[in-house]
């Protein structure tokens, strides 16, 4: 004669609240970045950090770009690109003439993450909605 088990709404619900955090931390989906401004400058010791991976605040705004950061030398950056003007943005990195990453457009009072691997060498960090690069949305940055 076989017994059978009592229900347990609390064990089922445990297993299942468990079994979701687990899909949810996974499902982290990315969004675009957009635009970064920065001077080159001698290494600090953001230069040792950015090697583990440094997150730099980009924030945009009419016609400008601000870094959190002077000085970069090569390694992995994560810039979170917050657009503070009233204006859709976006977020482009180019070194040698060729874009190397960038974010989708990024609406007024959004922001974004963008993930790069900087090599040492010249870059530019630009806006390349309409013609705000030409309207001085453009930083060069030299990384070391």
């Amino acid at each position: 004669m076989s017994r059978s088990r009592p229900f347990r709404p609390a064990r089922g619900l445990a297993v299942l609240t468990v079994a979701l955090a687990a899909l949810t931390g996974c499902s982290g989906g990315e969004e675009a970045g957009t635009t970064a401004t920065a001077s080159a400058a001698a290494p600090s010791s953001s230069a040792t950090e950015a090697a583990e991976g440094e997150t730099v605040t980009a924030t945009e705004g009419e016609m400008f770009i601000e870094l959190s950061e002077d000085s970069f030398s090569a390694g992995s950056y994560t810039f979170e690109v917050v657009n503070e003007g009233s204006g859709t943005h976006d977020f482009v990195v180019e070194r040698d003439g060729n874009d190397v990453a960038g974010t989708e457009n990024i609406a007024p009072g959004a922001s974004t993450t963008l993930t790069v691997d900087l090599e040492p060498g010249e870059y530019v960090f630009y806006c390349s909605v309409a013609n705000h690069r030409a309207m001085g949305m453009e930083v060069t940055v030299t990384v070391t």
